[in-house]
């Protein structure tokens, strides 16, 4: 279930970055999505290093149901995490410059 959540998540975001792209003339699309999509590439990258799973099961010596949470962390979680983060501080860094460039600037020229 969370797998599948961080899947749906990093599907939407790399969608956000594709429909800025496709409006970057529209200011306003453009803002919006880009807004959008930093806080879901932050969020992918911190929950990223670490995926807990429940689990159940029955103990032959006890006779119990034993529940619990296995946490799975990948050799690569690192890497995928740097990766996330630098996606996000690239996008911050762009929102940065397109609000700089069309809405201070603007009062310049």
């Amino acid at each position: 279930m969370l797998e599948t959540i961080f899947i749906l998540l990093l599907i939407f975001a790399i969608l956000l970055i594709i429909f800025a792209i496709e409006y970057e003339g529209n200011s306003f699309w453009n803002l919006v999505s880009i807004v959008l999509a930093i806080p879901l590439w932050f969020i992918l990258g911190l929950a990223n290093m670490e995926i807990e799973r429940p689990y159940e099961l029955y103990n032959i010596s006890s006779g119990n149901i034993e529940t619990g949470i296995h946490t799975v962390t990948s050799p690569i979680s690192p890497y995928l995490t740097y990766f996330f983060m630098g996606v996000g501080l690239l996008l911050f860094i762009y929102l940065f410059a397109m609000v700089y460039d069309k809405y201070i600037n603007y009062k310049e020229r």
